[in-house]
């Protein structure tokens, strides 16, 4: 399990090798569901590719929810962002702090999605 650093800035874009793979995670805030008497929700968007091929884009980040939601997808592993004081999705003003983005290699996803790894505890 490894721990990607992010910034707490709304959109951003940078460079990690993650099991042996060279990415390109892209992250990215964007308003939804506006209204006259609703303000707008932020809601955090990912894209990933590896070498030069898109992986996923545009994938909506929910807490603890892996974001390669397709086995047969390119990446070995998976990103999950997990909440570190609660149980909410993630916002970019927590990124880095309250919000952690994980690697989990082929194993480790496995498990996480059996429920026997606790990535939470471990971040």
């Amino acid at each position: 399990m490894q721990t990607i650093p992010l910034r707490a800035t709304a959109n951003q874009s940078l460079f990690v090798v993650l099991g042996g793979q060279n990415c390109t995670i892209r992250l990215e805030s964007r308003e939804v569901g506006t209204g006259i008497l609703q303000p707008g929700l932020v809601s955090l968007y990912a894209g990933l590719d590896v070498d030069d091929t898109t992986v996923f884009s545009g994938q909506i980040c929910r807490n603890g929810v892996p974001l390669k939601r397709l086995d047969y997808l390119p990446f070995s592993g998976d990103l999950v962002f997990i909440d570190m004081t609660g149980d909410a999705d993630p916002q970019w003003e927590g990124l880095g702090t309250r919000w952690r983005l994980l690697y989990l290699t082929p194993d480790e996803a496995e498990a996480y999605m059996q429920g026997t790894l606790n990535a939470g505890a471990t971040a």
